[in-house]
């Protein structure tokens, strides 16, 4: 095999590797995340259906999902794993889809859309390790 035959396996072989294995370091580089649960109102009623997302000051945020008011199945990684320890914004999105969109692709927001913008929704949480947090967030129109 020629120098440049080589050469190209070898490259062949790492692109093979990474693609099996991915170009992400280990488990070392996942975030600390604790469990998240609580409640979300919007006016005082628990809001139907939305998303919470927590964005932390650094590292990958983590979001879950808002069922007839409770937080469920916080993830930053893992399917319902958490949300990573400190402190962290908080943005809230609950939409529907808006009925005068012709191709059935707009929405609505049910929430004023500040909760939508992490510079302006005003929610922050602090998540603490080794522990279930419950936070709570009565949103106003």
């Amino acid at each position: 095999m020629s120098g440049s035959q080589s050469g190209i396996v070898c490259l062949l072989f790492l692109l093979i590797c990474l693609t099996v294995h991915g170009c992400g370091g280990g488990a070392n580089d996942a975030p600390t995340v604790a469990a998240v649960t609580g409640t979300i109102q919007f006016n005082g009623k628990p809001l139907e259906e939305g998303t919470i997302v927590f964005h932390p000051t650094s590292g990958r945020s983590a979001s879950g999902t808002i069922k007839q008011g409770k937080i469920v199945e916080v993830t930053t990684t893992t399917k319902g794993d958490g949300a990573p320890v400190g402190d962290a914004k908080v943005t809230i999105f609950s939409t529907k889809p808006d009925p005068k969109d012709p191709s059935g692709m707009g929405t609505i927001s049910l929430i004023p859309q500040k909760y939508n913008d992490v510079k302006k929704s005003g929610l922050n949480a602090l998540i603490k390790g080794d522990e279930e947090n419950t936070v709570s967030f009565d949103l106003k129109k």
